[in-house]
């Protein structure tokens, strides 16, 4: 049975003016004010989640997009499409205001002929009836429509004069910013110049046990793990008093925990969180006051001592134990701080032998010198220097042993770029928690394929709008509160 005519044509108009404001009902009825703050503003103009706002309808857009896609929309997505829709909108303010200062208008005949497009009977023709049926029905909904499509149009209009577009005169793109046939010639022949390698690697997590121990040996103030009770509070008087109160037999200490600390580095029964003296050292003002500390005997009482965040009073519970290098749990300690507080002297041990292991590998043989310095050996196949992956050209295989992230890594590239004979050396080289000797193997390796150069351009005309949403993004004309809004006034209420 043959649908009716009007129909199709009503569902259309009903589902765009359905599709505007779909997210809404789920975040309002929360609320305890009748209007969100606005997410931010771009040049003056205010960015609100409200019924027919350009925010509103791209986080309906993003929403539905996700849906079709079959992904699903949970908290942590509904932040995502705000963020795309935040930041979408941003770029659509700052186009239409460049076109409007342009001058540029955008013609009636544009909009009909776009508007045209969704007013199609079941062969697919533009439908006077649709159109004159809609008009007479729903005339609110065309005529949002119509803005709708004049909106996009003045933002298409800046992005192609910017960007380009698809619209071409012969093998020519009428709008946009020009592809330099010498930029393009300068890319094609780095791709071009691929490079192969072996690469020696060392991967900073396996930090021997013997250097741990060696370290903690020399640092043994530093573990040392004391077993004291605090009571932290706001000001220097308040301590005094409370230290007064305690060395006169008043109040007992742990009362006094109870009735005036803050609890800032204890439990709740004045138990210090952090027991070993480097903890203990870091939220003193005073460095030097960490004599007071490690001069009690057990069970006497410091005077106040200025921490990060007021004043505490400190009591040694029990005598202070020294450091076994031999308890698996001190080393780990000792690691620990490494880790967190010290960790060029992990680097500077991974450098070293990594020198070490280059300086033999000039006179002899690369893997033995591995085997040697018990580095892992990594054969690494040809690539150019790519910087951030580009599509269009090969890449390092960053998922190889302690690659990762070396695409970006520009030292790890300036080396590679240094290397331009058979069997030449690099230096060490960081990479995340590893350190890289390279060998260069080959140079000047020709790609299976040649870079296509359409594709190059696109690749281009990418860069170019990121680049320009970025700078949008960090304008001093934008004021960007969508994380503060977002979480304050609508993840509050899910």
């Amino acid at each position: 049975m043959k649908r009716s005519v009007y129909t199709i044509g009503s569902l259309i108009i009903l589902l765009i003016a359905a599709f505007i404001f779909v997210l809404v009902p789920i975040f309002a009825g929360g609320h305890k004010q009748s209007r969100l703050p606005a997410f931010g503003k771009y040049d003056g103009t205010e960015i609100r989640y409200e019924q027919n706002s350009d925010f509103a309808n791209y986080v309906a857009r993003y929403a539905d997009y996700y849906k079709n896609n079959g992904i699903e929309i949970n908290n942590s997505n509904y932040y995502y499409i705000f963020s795309y829709a935040f930041n979408t909108t941003v770029s659509q303010l700052a186009f239409q205001k460049a076109v409007k200062n342009s001058g540029y208008k955008v013609p009636k005949t544009a909009v009909n002929r776009s508007l045209m497009g969704y007013f199609t009977d079941e062969s697919g023709n533009y439908s006077s009836k649709l159109y004159k049926l809609a008009i007479k029905d729903r005339p609110s909904q065309v005529e949002q429509l119509r803005a709708e499509i004049e909106t996009t149009l003045t933002t298409q209009r800046y992005a192609e004069d910017s960007f380009g577009g698809q619209t071409a005169f012969g093998k020519s793109t009428l709008y946009g910013l020009k592809n330099s046939e010498a930029e393009t010639a300068f890319i094609t022949a780095m791709g071009e110049n691929q490079k192969s390698f072996d690469a020696a690697v060392f991967n900073m997590n396996e930090y021997p046990e013997s250097e741990k121990i060696a370290f903690g040996k020399s640092n043994a103030e530093k573990f040392v793990k004391y077993d004291l009770s605090v009571i932290t509070v706001a000001d220097k008087s308040k301590a005094a008093s409370v230290a007064k109160r305690v060395s006169n037999g008043e109040i007992t200490f742990t009362d006094a925990v109870s009735e005036y600390s803050t609890k800032s580095y204890s439990t709740d029964s004045g138990k210090i969180n952090n027991k070993y003296h480097y903890q203990i050292e870091k939220f003193l003002t005073n460095k030097e006051d960490m004599v007071k500390i490690t001069s009690l005997e057990p069970d006497s009482v410091s005077e106040p001592i200025q921490t990060s965040v007021g004043y505490s009073i400190f009591k040694a519970d029990s005598a202070a134990v020294q450091p076994d290098f031999k308890d698996s749990a001190v080393i780990s300690t000792v690691y620990n701080y490494l880790t967190s507080n010290e960790f060029s002297v992990i680097e500077e041990y991974y450098t070293k032998r990594a020198g070490e292991l280059a300086a033999a590998a000039k006179t002899g043989s690369f893997a033995a010198a591995c085997t040697k310095f018990n580095a892992k050996k990594v054969d690494v196949p040809a690539f150019p220097v790519n910087y951030g992956d580009m599509s269009v050209m090969n890449k390092l295989n960053t998922s190889l042993e302690g690659l990762s992230g070396a695409s970006t890594n520009q030292a790890f590239l300036k080396a590679v770029n240094s290397l331009k004979n058979t069997g030449d050396i690099s230096e060490p080289i960081v990479n995340n928690r590893n350190v890289v000797v390279l060998k260069l193997l080959k140079s000047n390796v020709k790609p299976s394929d040649p870079i296509p150069t359409e594709a190059l351009h696109n690749e281009l005309s990418n860069y170019d709008t990121s680049s320009a949403q970025e700078a949008l993004l960090s304008s001093p004309k934008l004021e960007n509160n969508l994380s503060e809004v977002f979480f304050k006034y609508m993840m509050n209420n899910n």
